[in-house]
């Protein structure tokens, strides 16, 4: 039993152009990372696959998995918004995206592995039940755990949200079931401005962070808020869009978080999962900085890995 890492090749279809920031060195940069660490011979590297039609339909409507095939370029790029690009392989990869995260969820589900990080592109938490944004076309963390719920009949599924960027796609898409609790942690007020009120929602906790806010304000809202919270839901599976641009350094956001912050991120986490011998699945949301990113992603993995 170890901790598996699950990636795929075909991301590098989705080519979102020189200058956007979210491109194929963001994987690459966590791989090396954790080769440079030690990390990746102690992980169960595992290849992904495509999605599963059924799994994609759960979460989003037939009529815009439709128009988004009808729209692919075949050379070049549109634009679905004014942030996410499309090329002539984005929905292969996002369907990979999909299908890695969804493989990942089975296999933990059988007990192959203790917990599993999900490195996959495009990113997946802005996207709506019928709409993309944010660099997403299909949320994998809410088809994930429509799965979990719909497949594997687990009735209880927690989502803790760290990136900078609240996932409103997911709250569109998992409000008010009560099969799912979701916790958010974002830069506020900042894109994506919507699905962020307090009380609006019964099955969300947001944890607002004022721009420059850092680790004494992060941890200690994270312990108050989300806390209590997940302890009175008792979930039975843990899933985690796992954001890593809440990093000092990272240029797509102002907060000031810093690598130290995500290996307690992984630690709160573990604290909380192992005990109670709950499974762990963490899928990659955002991160832009290269460097803050194999560096932040390899100290979550880092504690994923801890056995005592």
């Amino acid at each position: 039993m170890t901790t598996a890492y699950f990636s795929f090749q075909q991301h590098f279809t989705h080519d979102t152009g020189d200058d956007h920031p979210e491109h194929a060195m963001r994987i690459l940069a966590i791989e090396q990372e954790l080769k440079k660490r030690g990390l990746w011979e102690q992980l169960d590297i595992r290849d992904g696959q495509t999605a599963n039609e059924p799994d994609i339909l759960r979460a989003h409507s037939p009529g815009y998995v439709e128009q988004l095939q009808l729209i692919q370029p075949q050379q070049g790029h549109i634009y679905v918004d004014e942030d996410t690009p499309m090329s002539a392989g984005s929905l292969d990869a996002a369907r990979y995206s999909v299908g890695t995260c969804t493989l990942a969820l089975d296999q933990l589900m059988k007990n192959e592995f203790n917990n599993a990080f999900v490195a996959v592109r495009p990113p997946g938490h802005h996207a709506e039940h019928r709409k993309s944004m944010g660099f997403c076309f299909f949320n994998n963390i809410a088809i994930t755990a429509l799965r979990a719920a719909e497949v594997h009949h687990l009735q209880r599924i927690a989502i803790l949200d760290f990136d900078a960027h609240q996932g409103n796609g997911t709250i569109d898409i998992l409000k008010n079931d009560p099969r799912f609790l979701m916790l958010s942690s974002f830069q506020h007020p900042f894109f994506p401005y919507t699905h962020y009120q307090d009380n609006k929602y019964s099955n969300l906790i947001n944890v607002h962070l004022d721009a420059g806010s850092g680790s004494v304000e992060f941890r200690s809202k994270i312990d108050d808020l989300w806390g209590p919270a997940l302890r009175g839901f008792a979930p039975e599976l843990i899933l985690v869009s796992a954001g890593f641009d809440a990093h000092r350094d990272d240029p797509m956001a102002e907060l000031c978080l810093l690598d130290d912050d995500y290996r307690w991120m992984g630690d709160w986490i573990r604290a909380y999962a192992a005990p109670r011998h709950l499974p762990v699945l963490a899928i990659l949301e955002g991160g832009y900085d290269l460097n803050a990113l194999g560096r932040s992603v390899s100290e979550f993995i880092a504690t994923m890995l801890r056995r005592d």
